[in-house]
């Protein structure tokens, strides 16, 4: 009899382990290209891009490093005195970290309809500034489109898992992107 309660208590958390697993698809990151450098939310770090003439800003925030196990998204991508776009960066270890070496969990490209619509990017091989709802499908077959006729603004997006890019339209015109790796909220914001 007890070894039927051991085997029923071993199956019981297999299952809940199995089912728990199911559930967390991973996904694919987006490939990101900023000026032609790789950018893999959820893995790459602003350390990995200053090779290639980017710098951080957090606009006098004087944000140096983060605490552990929190959040940031008041810094920003830099390179030539132009701002691409606004980090959400990670410290999830147990120990305080010089955001150079924090997790670029979000990028968020805005003003892609006025001062930033010559910027160079590339999501999944297109570059998709300046399209038209219509061309975004085309380029991103598997986007959702907001179909809410009431609102002058759309948020169509395309999900991996845990990896989404949402693209921002007001009256048809696309004017911000965001590229996200989903990452635990629980951790405090900085």
């Amino acid at each position: 009899m007890n070894y039927i309660k051991k085997l029923t208590a071993v199956l019981t958390m297999l299952l809940v382990v199995l089912c728990t697993g199911c559930g967390a698809e991973k996904g694919t990151p987006p490939e990101l290209l900023v000026d032609g450098t790789s950018l893999i939310v959820g893995e790459s770090m602003p350390v990995d891009l200053t090779q290639q003439g980017f710098e951080t800003n957090d606009l006098g925030a004087m944000i140096l490093e983060l605490p552990d196990r929190s959040w940031t998204s008041a810094i920003f991508l830099e390179k030539d005195g132009k701002n691409y776009c606004s980090l959400t960066l990670v410290n999830d270890s147990k120990e305080s970290k010089n955001v150079y070496s924090c997790v670029i969990e979000e990028v968020g490209f805005f003003s892609l309809d006025g001062e930033n619509a010559d910027l160079n990017i590339t999501l999944n091989g297109a570059n998709p500034i300046g399209m038209t709802e219509e061309e975004l499908k085309a380029a991103y077959p598997e986007l959702e489109m907001d179909d809410d006729e009431s609102s002058e603004w759309k948020f169509h997006n395309l999900d991996s898992g845990s990896y989404s890019i949402s693209f921002q339209c007001h009256n048809g015109v696309l004017t911000d992107i965001d590229v996200r790796h989903e990452f635990s909220k629980s951790y405090e914001a900085k």
